[in-house]
């Protein structure tokens, strides 16, 4: 069995990526980092750690143990209200995160991104997330998957029949606008940590980047 270190909880993407991996037989430990003390994150297969993100190089031993990295920081994807280096979200800190997982052996390692994050790009966010990406390529893990996304949407309930028929219709959309829809809408959490999951215990060789008509 596995163990996973989620780095980013505080947003929908996180919370829904905890729970599943939590509940996934699979996973034996689910180690969390976050900042600050929350008495409403407990489960015996979870272990909380409080962290200085500035020096996450000191938390080598929670690393160690870890498979699976999964980052999710990014001031899109976690509640940055009242985050005086709500800016270090963006680069500094997942690359320090990054790092340090190289550094203390772990193989796989897994990043929420825009989907428009591009050298190119004319915003600075984007430009920082793309050389994040391209940054954490070259440190060389074994497994390197970007699940990127327009942006994270509250979770469905993919039982329901509300959510077929919506699908469908979507799909409709895309096949006569040429894709119009998925460069747009936003993604559902649980449907982003679903497919998460789902590649950490696949992982599939062939593909290492999904897209929001991935999930």
């Amino acid at each position: 069995m596995r163990v996973a270190l989620l780095v980013g909880i505080s947003g929908k993407a996180g919370k829904a990526l905890m729970d599943g991996l939590i509940n996934s037989r699979h996973y034996k430990k689910v180690i969390v980092f976050t900042r600050r003390e929350n008495r409403r994150i407990k489960n015996i297969h979870l272990k909380k750690v409080i962290v200085d993100f500035e020096n996450i190089e000191d938390y080598g031993d929670e690393f160690k143990e870890a498979d699976d990295v999964f980052c999710l920081l990014g001031t899109d994807y976690i509640s940055t209200l009242r985050l005086d280096d709500a800016s270090m979200f963006e680069y500094e800190y997942p690359i320090k995160v990054a790092q340090a997982a190289k550094e203390n052996g772990v193989k796989n390692f897994f990043l929420l991104n825009p989907t428009k994050a591009n050298l190119t790009s004319n915003k600075e966010k984007l430009k920082l997330r793309a050389k994040l990406a391209l940054e954490i390529q070259q440190l060389g893990f074994d497994n390197f998957f970007i699940f990127k996304v327009n942006a994270i949407g509250e979770p469905v309930n993919i039982e329901s029949s509300m959510f077929a028929a919506i699908k469908g219709i979507g799909t409709i959309i895309n096949l006569v606008g040429m894709g119009l829809l998925d460069k747009v809408r936003p993604t559902p959490a649980n449907l982003v940590a679903k497919k998460m999951i789902e590649i950490a215990i696949s992982n599939p060789l062939e593909k290492k980047e999904f897209l929001p008509q991935d999930y």
